[in-house]
């Protein structure tokens, strides 16, 4: 029974690599190749110029937020929510459930964020990823499959409701900070950017420790939470807090890499 369970797996697997291979013709390539620039520029543009400021110094007592919300880290999962769309779209495949829960996230997360903290143009800013992202999906052969089954993982459930214990008061904090800014502070929104990588973890943690098909973002969730804590403790932030963060981060690393060698339904 095993070994035909094994072999009709494989046969599956077989056979929808197969069925996702099939190359996409020049008119829905042009297609995708337009919807790259849409979503790509702007977290490129954004990156290249956080990480100029990052390197000669421009707003120093903002290296914090440069580094993480308002910057590489938001910019690493802005691009992480459209490169994978992009690359399997590109190749005729079907992108992964993983891929396309990490994008829905992503804009959901900032769209949540944006109704409750509606000024410094974040609504703008979220609007347009959301359009980028929708003709993306529009453009893509095959769309991700996202209905998928709930097995809950021992290990990173815990995790992830810990870290959502710690983000999700914190991004409440930054959105109230948002809605009180004035100045500067108010036409340059890097407190929703943080209350908004902020949800994004933590939804991502949940997807990861709720569904199999989504295991995969537990460690990039991992690797950016602890680099959160790292950066408070290089750029002044609480040490309590930061230091909570980076150990959050090796917990999840740790579960995520158990849960993806633990065979299916163990």
């Amino acid at each position: 029974m095993t070994t035909t369970e094994s072999i009709t797996t494989e046969n599956i697997t077989h056979v929808h690599t197969a069925e996702a291979a099939t190359p996409p013709g020049a008119g829905r390539r042009t297609a995708l190749a337009g919807c790259a620039f849409l979503t790509c520029a702007l977290p490129l543009v954004f990156g290249t110029t956080i990480t100029g400021m990052l390197l000669t110094g421009v707003d120093s007592d903002h290296r914090f937020h440069q580094t993480t919300g308002q910057g590489l880290i938001l910019v690493a999962f802005w691009l992480g929510a459209v490169v994978p769309l992009l690359r399997a779209g590109w190749r005729g495949e079907r992108p992964s459930t993983a891929a396309g829960l990490r994008h829905l996230t992503f804009v959901v997360a900032g769209a949540g964020c944006a109704v409750a903290a509606p000024g410094g143009g974040a609504p703008g800013l979220v609007g347009v990823i959301a359009v980028g992202g929708a003709l993306l999906w529009c453009a893509l052969p095959r769309r991700p499959r996202l209905r998928s089954a709930v097995q809950v993982d021992a290990l990173l459930l815990p995790a992830a409701l810990v870290l959502g214990a710690a983000l999700l008061p914190y991004a409440a904090d930054q959105l109230a900070l948002q809605n009180d800014a004035t100045g500067y502070h108010s036409r340059n929104p890097h407190f929703f950017d943080m209350a908004w990588i902020s949800v994004v973890l933590v939804s991502q943690a949940l997807m990861a420790a709720l569904l199999p098909a989504a295991r995969r973002l537990a460690l990039p969730v991992a690797a950016a939470t602890a680099a959160l804590g790292a950066a408070g403790l290089a750029f002044g932030e609480d040490v309590t807090s930061s230091w909570v963060a980076v150990a959050l981060g090796i917990v999840l690393a740790a579960a995520g890499l158990v849960g993806a060698r633990r065979p299916l339904g163990a």
